[in-house]
């Protein structure tokens, strides 16, 4: 039986595919190339069509999801989790940040509509993460009225998805967020600043190492500043623009 949180997310989907195909067709497209995702002509202009796609795809994952967990019941959890009964109630919830993050990517997308297309699709990887996340933290809140247990149920399931999907992201920011600082900078000035760079790290890994006794919320405190500071000064120097780039040789 479909779930009601399946024809709700399963309603959204078919109509980002209508939008897609409408997309499509009102920007070029030939033959049934937006009905088969390119395979059979064109889909016409592809940076709507591949964006509207893209969010059907997250749509129907959603959807997918709703039905798999079907939607929190209380006796699907029970199963799930190898309970005789189900919990008797649901855990007492705080209050949650992912409205916040929602609106930022809502306001990522209004941005990017007048100002990059760039914005405009971190804005929707934002709000797609967003999406999968709230729901999630939600469905864990449901799972008992232990809020321990209910926590260790989103763990299992999300800290495998979280961590490599998160690692990478973070990486390839501080990534961009350095290589915009060393452009910037002089030629000298570059190898000093990823010698500074190198050694800060390095020498930061030293000290959390030698000091095992640290509490947990301080460790992710100073690496959250340090990264923080990267990507200040990463953003501050893409304002700035590139150094001229002199190249020798030729004729």
């Amino acid at each position: 039986m479909l779930t009601t949180g399946f024809k709700l997310w399963f309603g959204f989907f078919v109509g980002a595919v209508l939008a897609a195909v409408f997309a499509g067709y009102t920007s070029g497209a030939t033959e049934t190339g937006p009905l088969s995702l390119g395979w059979k002509g064109g889909v016409g202009n592809h940076v709507s069509y591949t964006i509207l796609v893209t969010g059907a795809g997250v749509l129907a994952l959603l959807g997918l999801v709703a039905v798999a967990f079907r939607d929190a019941d209380a006796d699907a959890q029970a199963d799930f989790l190898g309970l005789e009964e189900a919990p008797p109630a649901q855990a007492v919830v705080g209050n949650s940040l992912w409205p916040v993050f929602g609106a930022l990517g809502l306001g990522a997308v209004g941005v990017g509509l007048v100002v990059h297309p760039a914005i405009f699709v971190i804005g929707l990887c934002l709000l797609g993460a967003v999406a999968v996340e709230w729901t999630m933290t939600n469905w864990s809140e449901k799972v008992s009225d232990d809020a321990s247990v209910n926590a260790e149920a989103r763990e299992n399931l999300m800290r495998p998805i979280e961590i490599p999907v998160l690692g990478a992201v973070g990486v390839g920011i501080l990534v961009v967020a350095v290589s915009r600082i060393l452009l910037t900078s002089s030629v000298i000035g570059a190898v000093v600043v990823a010698t500074v760079i190198g050694l800060a790290i390095f020498g930061l890994a030293m000290w959390i190492s030698k000091r095992p006794e640290l509490p947990r919320n301080t460790v992710r405190g100073v690496v959250f500043v340090g990264c923080l500071a990267v990507l200040v000064f990463g953003i501050i120097a893409a304002v700035s623009g590139e150094r001229e780039f002199h190249h020798k040789g030729g004729g």
